[in-house]
């Protein structure tokens, strides 16, 4: 959000109907001219638009409509609809607003909207044209009202192959236009993020953020000392019983969109609103093999319904995908859905229920145990109550607040509400692709993949040149997450006149440090110490000379596998023994 606006860049249209011709150009590059008398007749002909309005009031009045902004890089928001009105706001391709109201202003139309950046409100008005949205509904109501024949649209949906991948940094390219060329009704949005792709990174390593199971590849997990004991050869649990710190190679290759852009892979980008084409035969699909497959739920809450229909009903409720919400169930639930947080039978906590694992955090039974006392404080103690309530937990908490993509509830890349990073739904690195994976696949058995799709990829600054690779099954893990800074010797000190103690500064990736003694600061040093633990930071040199002066750096060091490396040296103190009177 950019909030320093060049008031000369925006021209509303209004302010220049007078003109005998006017060229308009779109994002896409489309340009179209259109001529001062069209746009006359076009406003006598949209004379009353009191019903249109009537209608989609009643639209809103029964569910929220959302949509994205796309079109620009600055998105310019408006206090009025005035020709006098400098905008009062910027946003960027991506954000997400909610339309409230629409308004005809001779031959455009405008949206109301309302929308939040770091968890403050705001509202004001933008031209429909740079929001689009996957709620079939918005789309109904134009074409009853036969809107965009006498309005100028450029709809930014409408644009092509080449045309909609312009809109992406080159690296993306190719991937975009090989998937519009194959599918003509898809959009995709920018998302431009404003984030540095190394500060991101950075972020997504932050200890238990991301995470794998231990039957992962090695490479795909951390080997930096406070991930993975190197006495032991085993890597530190951080969540249930398997789940272990991700490394920063695997981390960067689920991270960076452009390596999902695929058939298979591209709708953990999809929006996750409900749409007319979802039906329950497409939740079966999601569902099969699963211990939801073709069942009612157990306790026959929800009026004996199977999980197809409850899914079918609450995403219609909530407007919500039932996709998206079968699919987080299979996710959370494994195919068997023997976690004690749905068996209904864990102690303390019989009849309670928490199919979406709602605050189930946490390392072995801690899980269980959180989950459950987040079920028991929501009243979940039908099995439907649990499916509705964890679903609308999930929808108030992230889609309905920017985070409304598989990929955007991994990854908190959104900053309107609740921050950055922290606010993610998951900590298993593979959850967004595997949701997504489940989703395309039930889409391709319903034969609906040329339909209509809004995709929202994410963009960052700074990236890398090509996607991130995805780090060999064979090769040493961690290895690029424990590159060792130069350690800091603080102090070399005399200790009761006969000895000289060492201190330095802790590197928290290490697993222990090197001491080296040299008789002149260019002379030859030698190993005289091996620290083994992280956390000792001070030393005593008890084999020293009257009358001699001692040399000191050291060195941090990291053991992976069966290597051991090293950082710089640091810097060198040095310390005088007095001679014996």
């Amino acid at each position: 959000m950019n909030r320093k606006i060049n008031f000369r860049k925006y021209r509303k249209p209004t302010a220049i109907l007078l003109a005998a011709a006017i060229l308009f150009t779109n994002f896409h590059g489309v340009s179209s001219l259109i001529y001062a008398s069209e746009l006359q007749s076009q406003t006598e002909t949209v004379s009353d638009f009191a019903p249109a309005r009537a209608a989609f009031a009643k639209l809103v009045q029964d569910y929220a409509i959302y949509g994205t902004l796309t079109g620009s890089d600055q998105i310019p928001v408006y206090p009025e609809i005035s020709p006098q009105a400098d905008p009062s706001d910027t946003l960027t391709s991506g954000s997400q607003a909610e339309i409230t109201d629409v308004i005809w202003d001779n031959f455009a139309l405008w949206f109301e909207i309302t929308y939040s950046v770091h968890d403050k409100a705001y509202s004001g008005y933008i031209l429909s044209d740079y929001v689009i949205t996957e709620d079939e509904r918005l789309d109904e109501w134009r074409s009853e009202y036969q809107l965009d024949q006498w309005m100028l649209s450029f709809r930014r949906g409408a644009a092509k192959g080449a045309a909609q991948a312009n809109a992406f940094p080159k690296s993306y390219r190719p991937f975009i236009q090989k998937l519009a060329n194959a599918h003509p009704k898809w959009v995709f949005v920018p998302m431009n993020t404003g984030l540095d792709w190394s500060d991101v990174v950075k972020a997504e390593m932050a200890d238990s953020r991301n995470l794998v199971q231990t039957s992962h590849p090695n490479a795909w997990k951390s080997k930096n000392p406070k991930d993975y004991d190197a006495g032991t050869k085993k890597w530190i649990i951080k969540s249930g019983t398997d789940w272990v710190q991700a490394s920063e190679s695997i981390v960067k290759y689920y991270l960076d969109p452009r390596n999902f852009l695929t058939e298979e892979s591209i709708f953990q980008f999809e929006q996750l609103v409900y749409n007319k084409h979802q039906k329950k035969a497409g939740v079966e699909k999601i569902l099969s093999g699963t211990f939801m497959s073709n069942k009612k739920l157990e306790d026959g809450s929800g009026g004996k319904i199977t999980y197809a229909q409850a899914f079918m009903k609450i995403g219609k409720s909530l407007k919500v995908s039932p996709y998206f919400l079968a699919s987080r169930v299979r996710q959370e639930q494994g195919a068997d859905g023997k976690s004690p947080l749905i068996s209904g039978k864990y102690p303390g906590y019989k009849g309670y229920y928490n199919y979406f694992n709602r605050k189930a955090s946490g390392v072995g039974d801690e899980v269980y145990r959180n989950g459950l006392r987040e079920a028991r404080a929501k009243g979940w103690n039908t099995r439907y109550k649990a499916l509705k309530g964890g679903a609308k937990s999930t929808a108030s908490d992230f889609i309905y607040k920017g985070q409304d993509t598989f990929y955007l509830q991994k990854f908190d890349v959104d900053a309107s509400h609740d921050g950055l990073y922290w606010h993610q739904y998951m900590q298993n690195l593979l959850a967004a692709d595997n949701e997504g994976k489940n989703v395309q696949k039930s889409y391709a058995q319903m034969g609906i993949l040329n339909n209509r799709f809004v995709f929202k990829i994410p963009v960052y600054k700074n990236m890398p040149s090509s996607p991130c690779p995805l780090p060999a099954k064979n090769s040493d893990s961690g290895l690029e997450g424990s590159k060792l800074a130069k350690p800091k010797l603080k102090k070399a000190a005399l200790s009761k006149k006969t000895k000289i103690k060492l201190s330095w500064k802790r590197d928290s990736k290490a697993n222990g440090y090197y001491i080296y003694r040299a008789a002149s600061k260019k002379g030859k040093y030698k190993k005289v110490k091996t620290i083994q633990k992280n956390k000792t930071l001070k030393w005593t040199d008890s084999n020293v000379k009257a009358g001699k002066t001692y040399y000191y750096k050291i060195r941090s060091y990291v053991k992976v596998s069966a290597k051991t490396k090293t950082s710089g040296y640091s810097n060198v103190l040095h310390v005088k023994v007095p001679k014996k009177r």
